[in-house]
């Protein structure tokens, strides 16, 4: 099991996650990440240009995915 942290960057801050996740498989922490992303498209209208950053125990941060703006999910 590996430990991942999903953070939030938005353009003036970052929710920080301190507590993260242990999955087996990166793409478990891929997915979830993925859903982060879906509930803040849907419930926040304030995420021009923010994403969800996946990092490692150590810090360094492996990917991210983008937060679409709700208009744009629709079309």
């Amino acid at each position: 099991m590996k430990r991942f942290f999903f953070d939030v960057s938005f353009k003036n801050h970052v929710r920080y996650d301190y507590q993260g996740r242990d999955f087996a498989q990166p793409e478990q922490a891929r997915e979830l990440a993925e859903l982060i992303a879906l509930d803040f498209e849907c419930s926040d209208s304030e995420t021009a240009g923010a994403e969800v950053q996946v990092r490692n125990i150590a810090g360094t941060c492996l990917f991210s995915v983008p937060i679409r703006q709700p208009e744009l999910i629709a079309a």
